[in-house]
């Protein structure tokens, strides 16, 4: 039988995630946004501490995990449209390095973990390689003078980006491997 840390981490990512993608589609609800996000952290927490915190790859995860909520912060409080949409990158790719940290600790158990951490790799490593590359792409075109690539952010209100809504389901469905 799983440890209450084990159940009420599992829960929590569970809540938290799926209430994350929910409330992406209404921005006005900031402070919900803040619990999702609490509630998120508490679950990646406990989940972290279940895979042993002494081990790199969780710690690392956790430590992303951080990065990705400072930057989800600085998105909810609405610091302008160039800070939110850095702010929603850096919380896409740390979300996902994250993931992708846990993904290949899970490589190394047995059973349905290991394919649950195969699925979650290959899953989270396109979309970094994607924005890694999209990164590259805007800096060369920053170099050659198309200064116009970041236009078009649209309102700072607007409900959460089809992107960074896919990092999010991602992030919802992922624990279900656990």
């Amino acid at each position: 039988m799983a440890s209450l840390n084990a159940r009420v981490s599992a829960v929590s990512l569970i809540v938290g995630s799926v209430a994350t993608v929910a409330l992406g589609f209404a921005p006005e609800l900031v402070p919900l946004r803040f619990l999702a996000l609490g509630i998120s952290i508490l679950g990646a927490w406990g989940f972290a501490d279940e895979m042993g915190m002494r081990k790199p790859l969780n710690r690392a995860g956790l430590v992303a995990l951080g990065f990705a909520a400072v930057a989800k912060t600085l998105e909810l409080l609405n610091l302008g449209n160039s800070e939110i949409s850095g702010s929603s990158l850096l919380y896409a790719f740390a979300l996902l390095l994250a993931l992708l940290l846990w993904s290949v600790a899970f490589l190394h158990r047995d059973g349905q973990l290991k394919i649950g951490g195969a699925v979650g790799a290959s899953v989270t490593v396109i979309p970094i390689l994607i924005l890694i590359a999209g990164h590259i792409f805007v800096g060369v075109g920053a170099f050659w003078g198309i200064g116009t690539l970041y236009g078009g952010l649209g309102d700072p209100m607007a409900a959460t980006p089809q992107i960074i809504t896919i990092v999010d389901v991602v992030f919802a469905v992922w624990p279900r491997y656990r």
